[in-house]
């Protein structure tokens, strides 16, 4: 089975126009750019509240500037990776440490942006129009942070475990994320069909 990233790599190479092979010390600036840019959605997402939440429907509240936000850094992530196309490896020393040091700072940041996340999911099990636009975008940040992640394992071999264990850690907070999101339509069914269920046994004992 050929892999998404593998997918990505190639639609990359075929799309992207031609850019001046990139440097180690380019990546990691691109990596702290993408940090900087996941750090800023930390704030908004703090802001959710059940109030502001289901404002989502008109394009307001602070969801429609998250997921701006994380369509940004889906475009940033996209960009970074088609300048690395072609990257020669880069040993080890220094720069390849510099490098795992910015993912892992990345990783840091993304993650406290996604506990925050999560922990607000459990506010809007009755509103399920929220979660498929989050879980859809969140899905797009997760392929790019894959495809991030194997270019950085293949180019940054003598720290390839570290960036492999990071992006796994990464990884599976993005699956709770997304989880949790996409569950919402789910637990509003479950919230209705017992309602449902016990009106009729209601006017059925009254008959």
């Amino acid at each position: 089975m050929v892999s998404f990233h593998k997918i990505f790599l190639a639609s990359l190479a075929m799309v992207a126009p031609i850019v001046a092979q990139t440097t180690p010390e380019q990546v990691v600036t691109n990596l702290k750019m993408i940090t900087q840019k996941s750090q800023a959605l930390q704030a908004p997402a703090q802001s959710i509240t059940i109030i502001n939440g289901p404002l989502i429907i008109i394009g307001q509240g602070p969801f429609p500037q998250i997921i701006a936000g994380f369509t940004d850094i889906v475009a940033t992530g996209t960009t970074a990776l088609s300048q690395m196309q072609g990257m020669p490896p880069v040993p080890a020393g220094d720069k390849s440490d510099a490098i795992f040091d910015a993912f892992r700072e990345f990783v840091r940041v993304h993650q406290v942006l996604l506990n925050i996340l999560i922990g607000k999911a459990g506010l809007f099990s009755t509103v399920p129009f929220i979660g498929q636009p989050v879980a859809a975008v969140l899905r797009q940040i997760e392929n790019v942070v894959d495809t991030l992640a194997f270019t950085l394992i293949d180019t940054v071999e003598s720290r390839a475990s570290d960036l492999q264990a990071q992006a796994g850690s990464l990884t599976g907070s993005l699956d709770v994320c997304i989880a949790k999101y996409e569950g919402l339509s789910t637990a509003k069914r479950s919230i209705q069909f017992p309602r449902r269920e016990i009106a009729h046994r209601e006017i059925a004992a009254t008959a």
